[in-house]
């Protein structure tokens, strides 16, 4: 992900940036968005949580803004899941789930990167969604481990099969 010139973090707040950008040890860095297969996967998984939040009591949110650390880093998870009640700020401290949706220009150890600040952050739930390989993935203290049968699961959201929606991201659009 190409980094820009350093930036003041107050700048960073307070400007709007077409796609947003990230904020990592003082320099804004782009995120890989705008591909039909990584949007269109993201519009389904976050329609399949949509549905489920007033019962399970949680909100779900697109690229949303997250702080990281004291030290300004901000992320940008493509969808993160926060539980009911919580206080409401324009920038959002440590959601109860950030899934990531590869990209095919996405570079490993720009990830990897990325999937370390989300567990420096407290996130307990990481997951990770390639459209292409139609495959999914967990973070945890292990490591991110594949899951050979797509389904994800945290006790916030229950069970989350991607099965059904990996066969939705590649029907024909008529």
């Amino acid at each position: 992900m190409p980094a820009s010139a350093a930036v003041p973090v107050e700048e960073y707040l307070r400007t709007t940036y077409e796609p947003d950008m990230e904020y990592v040890d003082g320099r804004l860095v782009e995120r890989h968005v705008g591909e039909y297969f990584h949007s269109r996967m993201q519009a389904l998984i976050t329609h399949a949580l949509g549905g489920r939040e007033r019962v399970r009591r949680f909100r779900v949110f697109t690229a949303q803004r997250i702080r990281i650390s004291a030290a300004p880093r901000y992320r940008i998870p493509d969808i993160c899941v926060k539980a009911l009640p919580h206080t409401v700020t324009s920038i959002l401290e440590q959601p109860d789930l950030a899934i990531e949706v590869l990209s095919p220009h996405d570079l490993a150890g720009d990830m990897i990167e990325k999937f370390a600040d989300y567990q420096q952050a407290g996130i307990p739930n990481i997951w990770i969604v390639d459209p292409y390989g139609k495959k999914v993935f967990e973070l945890g203290s292990s490591g991110i481990q594949r899951v050979s049968v797509p389904i994800l699961h945290t006790g916030l959201t229950g069970d989350l099969d991607f099965a059904p929606l990996f066969e939705e991201l590649y029907e024909p659009a008529e």
